[in-house]
């Protein structure tokens, strides 16, 4: 889901979870999945629909602090 698109189901209370996770295909970065209350997940995307991934834990907070979230689960 885009950043726009997480920031609609936020405002419509459409998030169930938030969580920051080790990226699939490179352990050294981080990937955000979203919850829908309905029980799909979503990872954050770009624009051009390329999963976004960040180098720290503080580059994806940061993140989700501009959508509005203030906690999320880490897993790790």
């Amino acid at each position: 889901m885009k950043k726009h698109e997480i920031k609609a189901l936020r405002s419509k209370s459409g998030v169930d979870a938030v969580k920051i996770v080790r990226s699939p295909s490179d352990p050294q970065e981080w990937v955000v999945l979203f919850k829908e209350v309905e029980g799909k997940s979503f990872f954050l995307v770009s624009d051009d629909d390329q999963v976004c991934s960040y180098a720290t834990l503080d580059a994806a907070v940061e993140i989700l602090d501009e959508l509005g979230f203030a906690r999320a689960e880490v897993l790790f």
